[in-house]
């Protein structure tokens, strides 16, 4: 909606027939961009770089990271957060950031194929800290060098206080449909 914020987690980004399902939709939509942005798409991953660090209820698949539910996502994210701050493991978390730089980019990429976007405002606990600014940073180069022909858009955030709560500020402000 020109002139509003515009919340894009329930857009399709993997087209794979067999991406993973998200629980909002009873498991009938696939490739949700939720699941690849976001908390969601770094704890997605977490089980990955943190291997038998992280309990085994919170490395996705298991069925505590595939309800509706938060709690799960949050903890794996409060251990990618800590293990960003470990030298001995920074270099393998980076991976999470950057990969979810790249859905990112993509994403922003596809989008620009329906919507003029000139502003992007990145909010959600995922964007804290170094991580998140790491994610941005990946997100812009992959729309440089894959996409020369897209006019990128302006980033902005916030800071780490209002991004851990500032996604939900921003989806509240949306306009009601009538």
């Amino acid at each position: 909606l020109p002139g509003w914020i515009n919340e894009m987690c329930y857009y399709r980004l993997d087209m794979n027939p067999d991406a993973p399902t998200d629980p909002w939709t009873k498991l009938n939509h696939r490739g949700i961009s939720h699941m690849y942005l976001g908390q969601r798409g770094a704890t997605k991953l977490a089980g990955k770089v943190l291997g038998d660090s992280l309990a085994p209820n919170l490395r996705y698949p298991h069925p505590d990271m595939c309800t509706m539910q938060h709690t799960h996502h949050a903890e794996a994210l409060e251990a990618i957060q800590a293990a960003m701050k470990d030298p001995a493991k920074k270099d393998e978390v980076k991976k999470i950031y950057e990969t979810v730089g790249v859905y990112l980019g993509y994403g922003l990429a596809m989008y620009t194929e329906h919507y003029g976007i000139d502003h992007v405002m990145i909010l959600g606990r995922v964007s804290k800290g170094e991580g998140g600014d790491l994610m941005m940073a990946t997100a812009k180069r992959v729309l440089e060098t894959d996409f020369p022909e897209i006019k990128i858009p302006q980033f902005h955030t916030a800071d780490d206080e209002f991004k851990a709560k500032g996604q939900c500020i921003a989806a509240a402000a949306l306009p009601t449909i009538a």
